[in-house]
């Protein structure tokens, strides 16, 4: 019976690792790294961020993550060394 409780998690942490460019996996904010929130943070000071997922480009895991600023939202892409990539009126 526990094998079944943990198969749900296994399949989530194994995901990232089959997962084909251009994918996207959402995944709730408290899982972002710190790195990537401080960096989304600090390119646009006072927004508030709603959603993150991410994907695999060239190998890397790339993290975008949308938000509300003064009435408009964005998306800011950034690596998950912490690096903004771009940052877009949606």
């Amino acid at each position: 019976m526990k094998l079944l409780a943990i198969l749900p998690g296994l399949a989530l942490l194994l995901a990232p690792s089959s997962l084909s460019a251009g994918d996207e996996v959402e995944i709730p904010l408290t899982d972002v790294p710190e790195v990537v929130l401080a960096a989304a943070l600090d390119a646009m000071p006072g927004i508030e961020l709603t959603e993150a997922e991410f994907e695999m480009e060239r190998g890397q895991r790339i993290y975008e993550l949308e938000g509300r600023l003064d009435g408009v939202e964005y998306e800011i892409e950034v690596s998950s060394a912490g690096e903004v990539i771009e940052v877009e009126e949606d």
